[in-house]
């Protein structure tokens, strides 16, 4: 469980509050492994509690206040430009370590980490399947119509059925063309031939 505290006047959830290194996150994860982990290892994790309408994505200014003067590394968001104004002020907190939540890492200028001497990580290879799943759902809609028969109800347009209301197109028997056959385009074929 977390204890509620703040960050230089961030609201900050702290997790293992005697911990010996201390990691900031700038948003609530799902899952808990990770904090398992890090609380396992003996650090002091806190995450911005941050929700008001201009904090979905932190500004550089909030994410240096939650770094402070004391930071051993940090998990940031592919939303943030991780670059050398954060990595300057990471480092001189005494940061080792910073982990993009996120496949990519185009939001990070691994120069200026490097610059800095501080380890850059990421997540790849965690939202292939995830992806490939939300590429046949929308396959699926947009062959059976679902979101125009949604509306189409939703306005009160529905009157009874007729035959060819909203019928769409039936994938059974057909052939899909995948532009891409990567990581996720082979999740999104098997998918689609063998249903998982």
């Amino acid at each position: 469980s977390s204890v509620p505290d703040t960050a230089g006047g961030i609201p900050v959830n702290v997790y293992n509050p005697s911990g010996k290194k201390r990691v900031v996150v700038t948003k609530p994860l799902p899952g808990d492994r990770w904090l398992e982990i890090l609380v396992g290892a003996g650090i002091r994790v806190e995450v911005c509690a941050l929700d008001g309408p201009g904090d979905t994505i932190l500004t550089p200014a909030k994410i240096k206040t939650l770094i402070g003067p004391q930071c051993d590394g940090a998990i940031g968001q592919l939303t943030e430009a991780w670059g050398d104004e954060l990595f300057s002020c990471l480092k001189a907190a005494g940061g080792q370590a910073y982990s993009n939540y996120a496949v990519g890492y185009n939001n990070v200028d691994t120069d200026a980490a490097t610059k800095h001497g501080v380890a850059v990580g990421n997540t790849p290879g965690v939202l292939t399947e995830t992806t490939a799943e939300i590429g046949a759902a929308l396959t699926l809609s947009a062959a059976r119509r679902i979101v125009e028969a949604d509306t189409f109800m939703r306005d009160g347009k529905f009157l009874g059925w007729l035959p060819s209301l909203f019928v769409g197109k039936l994938l059974q028997g057909g052939t899909v063309g995948i532009i891409g056959a990567g990581r996720i385009g082979q999740a999104y074929a098997r998918m689609m031939i063998e249903g998982h």
